[in-house]
């Protein structure tokens, strides 16, 4: 029996959004190649819009400045790292070392190539306002899923003095792998990876399932330091 207009309305509806959603990823997809291959400078809408397959006015439609294009770029690659983050900690022994899996796990995602092009445009938002705007708002949103997540991989990260720790981590490995971006690899961080790792489980004691929580003793010193 043939179908009416009503019946296929909202086929045709799905049909559109399908298409406008595969355009979207088109879009942002080229623009994390564009990033990693030729960089910040390199990376202009003409060559984004090559790349994507899509028309300067389609592109406008749905970003309509570069800093938005980024921004929305950075959030698309933080959505993907998170997917492979919570596949990897599913194949996680339970029963064993979660912190130590999950903090090489971490540092794999600020070595990858893409990490690098998010730390470029960091670095180019310094001069550029409308980037720096863009990138901040998305950076917040991304920070309060991370605390969200890490809460539940690993629970005591609720604990303020562990959310401390979560900051720390971050920042450290930000800045490690801006030193092999600039640096390029000398062998040198994994030895301060451990370095930390070792320093974690000295002021945070393991409980069941790899969770932590502060030592008596590193609490006690705390409050005596500011007596």
């Amino acid at each position: 029996m043939a179908e009416t207009a009503a019946e296929a309305a909202p086929r045709a509806r799905r049909t559109q959004t399908e298409r406008r959603a595969k355009t979207n990823a088109r879009l942002l997809d080229a623009t994390l190649d564009c990033l990693i291959e030729r960089g910040y400078s390199g990376t202009t809408t003409t060559e984004v819009e090559n790349r994507a397959g899509v028309s300067r006015g389609a592109r406008l439609h749905y970003y309509p400045t570069k800093a938005r294009l980024l921004s929305a770029a950075v959030a698309h690659l933080y959505t993907r790292i998170a997917e492979r983050y919570a596949a990897a900690m599913e194949e996680v022994d339970p029963d064993g070392d979660r912190f130590h899996e999950g903090y090489r796990l971490l540092w794999d995602t600020y070595k990858d190539p893409a990490f690098a092009a998010v730390l470029e445009l960091l670095l180019a938002a310094r001069t550029d306002d409308e980037l720096r705007a863009a990138l901040k708002e998305t950076s917040g949103g991304h920070q309060k899923a991370v605390r969200r997540r890490a809460n539940t991989y690993f629970p005591d990260l609720a604990h303020r003095d562990a959310d401390g720790l979560l900051e720390s981590l971050q920042a450290m490995m930000t800045g490690l792998a801006l030193q092999g971006l600039v640096f390029g690899d000398d062998g040198r961080r994994p030895l301060a990876l451990d370095v930390v790792e070792r320093m974690v489980n000295q002021t945070f004691a393991p409980q069941a399932g790899g969770t932590f929580a502060p030592q008596a003793g590193a609490a006690a010193t705390g409050k005596k330091a500011k007596g």
